[in-house]
């Protein structure tokens, strides 16, 4: 499942603090920087702050996961190993792993982001078990409980989208 808009920096702000407001859901970077432990968001001030620090630094791209326990599964933080040669001296980064995490990408352009929200779907995941095996078997995760929450995210861009446009 996949959805993309473009958004203004308060919309985005608007769609985090929504996403958020699930007690349930978890919200990380979805690799982290070369050498450094990965970030799990504690609150909307800390994405904010997160956002804002990538704008001021001319980053293009954020990569953010969201993990809802209530999906189950098998969520886990793997370690990468870098060559240091190729890396600015940095042996190490991380990413989060999972059959259903829900990616958001960010692409940051001057003063509108692009928003893009995609999760794997069971088909999916039962297709490239066999090559990803570390994943786990794809039935432990509630794969209803993934879609509903795909859709809340993806009908809440899109309201929040439409009604800027009314104004």
């Amino acid at each position: 499942m996949q959805y993309k808009d473009i958004l203004t920096h308060n919309q985005v702000i608007e769609i985090i603090e929504f996403i958020l407001s699930d007690s349930n859901n978890e919200l990380y970077e979805s690799y982290s920087e070369m050498g450094k432990e990965i970030i799990k968001f504690k609150d909307l001030n800390h994405f904010e702050n997160y956002l804002s620090n990538a704008i001021t630094n001319n980053l293009r791209k954020l990569s953010i996961g969201i993990y809802n326990s209530k999906s189950k599964g098998k969520f886990f933080i793997s370690k990468i190993e870098l060559n240091p040669k190729f890396c600015k001296g940095n042996t190490f980064r991380y990413r989060i792993d999972g059959w259903a995490i829900i990616f958001i990408n960010l692409i940051l352009n001057s003063n509108k982001i692009e928003f893009r929200v995609s999760v794997n779907t069971k088909k999916r995941a039962e297709k490239w078990f066999e090559i990803k095996s570390e994943f786990g078997n794809p039935e432990l995760w509630e794969w209803k409980n993934v879609e509903i929450i795909t859709r809340k995210i993806i009908h809440k861009i899109k309201t929040t989208h439409n009604n800027s446009l009314a104004k």
